[in-house]
């Protein structure tokens, strides 16, 4: 059926999935609008080793400046930062990507309802393919019992043997359309199936009919239907609004931007050969040590003597080695934490070498534009609105017109067949009564699809189907 065309259609027409794949991404869009309106967070690490050796001093070393060589260490840091921008784009960003959604669900219906018309037309190419075959078969079933009628009067006496030759010339000529016809409708089926988007290894047939009847609408109101809901037009007012929000987005660009930002930080260092740092240590205590006694010395020294020092808490032992070492093991996660340190910036832009007059202008003249294409196409769709019902009704009278020359053209063929056979006749006249009848069976198959045709581009420029569902064909 045309409705389980439509359905594959929707299903597996590349050029359809490619534009109804696009709806997924200006979702994302949208959420991303809005994401955007809250603050942003990152969290970072770093692991970093040093070898032993003479650290440098820009120009000089260790060595120069008296130092000796300094162990191998391991290094690891993090930083956690907290950040919040707040500008108009911001804001404005949000309402733009809602119109773009807009837009692309528009254009999804639009597209759907273009595939919904081509699938339409092309199926009814193959309808008209498929009477065009049985009309064929009819035409060669009739030359057939005229090629065995002149053979039987040939064969009594009573017609002349060029009869029964442009009999059989008339057959010949009836099964080679008969062939073109069946060709046309193979081909027919073939854009069918690509117009759907499947690949069919057998053949298929098509059930649905289609009524013809008597197109009673309104032009007026017809006109007031694709103004309301036509696809296309509803595709067009959503890019515009898109434009307008374009033209918003470019002149927000003239207010600040508020930024603020936390940042919390720490690092950790683990000497390679802790024993390094104890034997300077121990150097270090030792002589503290001497020199806390020397000036006990000297302390007592004194006429007036000062009171001395305990000298005892400086002296090197063993837990201050054992401390040492469980400093020393701070790699990679025993952090010391940095003070925060947080910002506030406030922007606000003056001169921008004319960027932002030129995307301000860009965004009206896109913004005009889509109003202008926007009216275009109404314009548009009045007249092929007021056309294609002006040439669904031509139709519908030819259509009714051409039944009556084909029931004309059938009794005439009936009475020519008689008169031959009782010999009242020539062949001639025959085949004339024959190639009336044929050509007003063709004339009416194209008329009656004329009309379908009429009311599926009447459709197109509407908007929505007006097709009856149900109806039987003529």
């Amino acid at each position: 059926t045309l409705e389980e065309a439509i359905a594959l259609a929707r299903r597996n027409n590349p050029e359809y999935l490619q534009q109804s794949n696009d709806g997924a991404a200006a979702d994302w869009a949208v959420r991303e609008a809005y994401g955007n309106l809250l603050p942003g967070a990152s969290v970072s690490t770093g692991f970093q080793y040093q070898a032993e050796g003479q650290p440098r001093f820009g120009l000089f070393t260790g060595g120069d400046l008296g130092l000796g060589s300094t162990p191998s260490y391991y290094y690891s840091n993090y930083s956690l930062g907290l950040t919040y921008q707040f500008s108009p784009s911001t804001i404005l960003r949000v309402s733009q990507a809602r119109a773009n959604r807009r837009a692309t669900d528009a254009s999804i219906q639009a597209a759907d309802f273009s595939l919904v018309a081509e699938v339409t037309r092309q199926y009814l190419a193959v309808r008209s393919a498929a009477d065009g075959v049985e009309l064929a078969r009819q035409e060669l079933a009739r030359a057939r019992e005229n090629l065995k009628l002149a053979e039987a009067r040939v064969a009594v006496g009573a017609a002349i043997p060029l009869d029964a030759k442009q009999a059989a010339v008339e057959h010949g000529r009836a099964e080679v359309a008969l062939i073109q016809a069946e060709n046309t409708l193979r081909t027919e089926k073939l854009r069918l199936v690509e117009r759907i988007g499947i690949e069919l290894d057998r053949d298929i047939q098509l059930t649905s009919d289609f009524a013809i009847f008597e197109p009673t609408w309104d032009r007026e109101q017809l006109i007031a239907m694709a103004m309301a809901r036509h696809p296309q037009l509803l595709a067009l007012r959503a890019a515009r609004e898109v434009a307008q929000a374009g033209v918003r987005m470019a002149r927000g660009a003239y207010l600040p931007t508020v930024e603020f930002g936390a940042f919390w930080t720490g690092s950790t260092r683990e000497a390679g050969n802790v024993d390094a740092l104890i034997a300077n240590a121990r150097q270090n205590a030792n002589d503290q040590y001497q020199s806390c006694q020397l000036l006990n010395q000297v302390f007592q020294q004194l006429t007036d003597p000062l009171p001395t020092a305990d000298c005892g808490p400086l002296a090197w032992n063993d837990g201050m080695a054992n401390a040492i070492r469980e400093q020393n093991s701070a790699f990679p996660f025993s952090f010391t934490s940095d003070p925060l340190t947080a910002q506030l910036r406030i922007s606000i832009p003056i001169f921008t070498g004319f960027t932002r007059q030129r995307q301000v202008e860009s965004a009206r003249v896109e913004a005009e534009d889509a109003r202008h294409r926007l009216r275009a196409h109404e314009l548009r769709i009045r007249t092929e609105v007021s056309t294609a019902l002006q040439d669904l009704q031509t139709a519908w009278q030819t259509v009714r017109l051409e039944e009556r020359t084909r029931e004309l053209a059938d009794e005439q063929l009936n009475l020519a067949r008689e008169r031959y056979r009782v010999g009242a006749s020539s062949f001639v006249e025959l085949m004339e009564a024959e190639t009336q009848k044929a050509r007003a069976d063709r004339s009416y198959l194209n008329a009656v699809y004329a009309f379908h045709g009429g009311l599926a581009a009447l459709e197109a420029a509407v908007g929505q189907v007006l097709r009856p569902e149900e109806g039987s064909q003529q």
